[in-house]
């Protein structure tokens, strides 16, 4: 195919922020007397909207608590970081991102708030690279539906099959498979529960997907 452009996830993909993101709800939940076990969250939570794992929280630990609630509090939780720091990059991020950003085109579609995405380019001096930005506030629904790849698509007037995305959870295979794209899975050790099986090749780094992507030019 001739490829014209790669779609980025965020979260688990070009930064490492899921165990912030583990801590986070770990400090929403204190006070019901809770904790969020680690196999829970790298199992069921990780890459999923915030709508979703404050659902999922609730019917895990039985926590009589309005999901409303633990959305906000955790919205409150994430802009307290991000006043302060933002997410640390994966290993080669920001190499793999310079490089192909001048052989094709790069945009970025996220689950998460725009707010956190905004800090991460920001704090790494991604802002240039990418085309397009499209997050979880900018879609009704968000992935695992294809709607942010879908407007991904539609804001840099591109085919899907001219694209390939580069996701790390099953949620976002079905979202960027669903929108007709390729996809690159990153596989993280402690998800190893998640089904790759859709994606075009499942490799172990985001270094190891520039490699592939390399191998298409």
């Amino acid at each position: 195919m001739a490829l014209h452009a790669i779609l980025f996830d965020h979260d688990g993909t070009l930064v490492d922020s899921e165990g912030t993101h583990l801590g986070l709800w770990r400090q929403v939940v204190a006070p019901y007397g809770v904790e969020i076990r680690d196999q829970d969250y790298w199992q069921h939570m990780l890459g999923v909207p915030i709508e979703r794992n404050a659902a999922d929280i609730i019917r895990l630990y039985g926590l009589d608590a309005d999901p409303a609630t633990l959305i906000e509090a955790k919205l409150a939780a994430n802009q307290r970081f991000l006043d302060t720091s933002f997410f640390p990059a994966m290993s080669g991020a920001d190499r793999v991102l310079q490089t192909l950003a001048s052989q094709l085109r790069l945009g970025l579609v996220s689950g998460s708030q725009r707010n956190c995405v905004e800090a991460t380019l920001r704090g790494h001096g991604w802002s240039a690279l990418f085309e397009q930005v499209v997050t979880g506030d900018d879609v009704i629904r968000n992935k695992p539906h294809p709607d942010g790849y879908r407007k991904a698509l539609e804001l840099m007037e591109l085919e899907a099959g001219s694209c390939i995305a580069v996701e790390d959870t099953e949620v976002g295979v079905c979202a960027a498979r669903a929108a007709g794209l390729q996809v690159i899975a990153i596989r993280c050790p402690l998800a190893d529960n998640h089904d790759f099986s859709p994606a075009v090749a499942v490799v172990d780094s985001l270094v190891a997907a520039h490699d592939w992507i390399q191998q298409q030019l």
